[in-house]
C-alpha cells in the first residue's frame, strides 16, 4: 500500500471483513470470549494504523476497558 487510494481500499475492506466483530454485539473480554477479543483487538489497531498513515484518527464504539 502506498497511495491514498490503497489505504482507504483497505480500511473499507477491514470493515467489510470484520463487520461481525465492528458492529454486532458488544465489546468482548478475554475472560468471557477470547477469540472474539482478539479479533476486536487485532481489527481496531490495523484501522488505527491505516488511518494514522493518512493523518487521521480512528474512533470506535466501544470504551476502552469497558464491558458493553
Amino acid at each position: 500500500m502506498k497511495t491514498e487510494e490503497e489505504v482507504r481500499k483497505e480500511i473499507d475492506g477491514l470493515h467489510k471483513d470484520y463487520y461481525h466483530v465492528l458492529y454486532e454485539g458488544g465489546l468482548a473480554t478475554v475472560d468471557i470470549n477470547a477469540p472474539r477479543a482478539l479479533m476486536q483487538l487485532d481489527v481496531i489497531t490495523r484501522l488505527k494504523t491505516l488511518h494514522w498513515f493518512l493523518g487521521e484518527k480512528y474512533t470506535h464504539k466501544y470504551k476502552e476497558g469497558v464491558n458493553q
